[in-house]
């Protein structure tokens, strides 16, 4: 490369360097225009799940309100009235954030249904609604199951443990398997997750544990025999000194659990 060539090029790529350095300084209108177009663009794009979610929101609530209309088909005009506004609107609030979930949705349809019956809207407590909004699709599963048919007043569960084989009162163990019960296998969609599921509950006031349960049924021998049950058993060493124990308690539900059942389930 000659000399007049080289300075040629170095002109050339300095006139270059120092058009960016301006445009990065001083930018024109045209790029103004296009960085401004873009913010919206973006901002759009971030929020487009959001947009989808409020239109779909919209959509439940459309969706809820014609089957209240459906749940109340049967009832006499007479007994139709006005829901009470701290029922209502959470109520369809809620349901704008659970519109993809049909349990959690029928729910909410329920309870707006008894709200505007006014031979139910007593058993209509304004809590339900937060009582819901905490609950998960197999928690309102579970809660159906109770309305589902006779017999179905409590949950079985037992409590797979170890003992010390010297002691008359048990006093000393250690737990293997806590609030077993496979009376929702086939129901929900978590059955490894039912004790937790039933802490919950539990937590909310819907279901109440109790120890010494009366085996009504014959319902606890089969959980006995269950093979997750005979599964641990087979596969825990026992050290000397040390038994297997089983005990049976139960869930019940209580008398808020009664009435939820009863207004926003059945």
């Amino acid at each position: 490369m000659d000399n007049e060539t080289a300075k040629e090029l170095a002109r050339q790529t300095s006139g270059v360097l120092e058009k960016a350095y301006d445009d990065a300084l001083h930018p024109s209108a045209a790029s103004i225009g296009d960085t401004a177009s873009l913010i919206p663009r973006t901002v759009g794009v971030l929020l487009g799940r959001w947009k989808v979610w409020v239109v779909n929101g919209e959509r439940n609530i459309d969706l809820a309100i014609s089957q209240v209309a459906e749940k109340l088909e049967g009832v006499p005009e007479e007994r139709l009235c006005e829901p009470a506004p701290n029922v209502v609107v959470p109520a369809i609030q809620q349901l704008s954030y659970s519109y993809d979930n049909a349990e959690l949705r029928r729910l909410y349809v329920n309870l707006l249904a008894a709200s505007m019956d006014s031979a139910k809207r007593g058993g209509a407590h304004p809590s339900f609604v937060n009582l819901i909004g905490q609950m998960t699709p197999d928690e309102a599963r579970i809660m159906a199951w109770f309305a589902a048919g006779e017999g179905r007043d409590y949950i079985p569960i037992v409590d797979l443990r170890l003992v010390k084989t010297d002691q008359i009162i048990k006093y000393t163990w250690r737990p293997l398997l806590e609030n077993y019960t496979n009376v929702f296998d086939g129901i929900v969609e978590e059955p490894g997750n039912v004790p937790l599921f039933l802490d919950n509950l539990e937590r909310l006031g819907l279901i109440s544990e109790e120890e010494f349960a009366i085996d009504e049924g014959g319902k606890y021998p089969r959980l006995e025999q269950s093979e997750k049950i005979l599964r641990l058993k087979e596969t825990t060493a026992l050290d000397e000194g040390w038994c297997f124990d089983i005990t049976h308690n139960v869930y019940r539900l209580t008398r808020l659990g009664k009435r939820f059942v009863e207004c926003c389930v059945a």
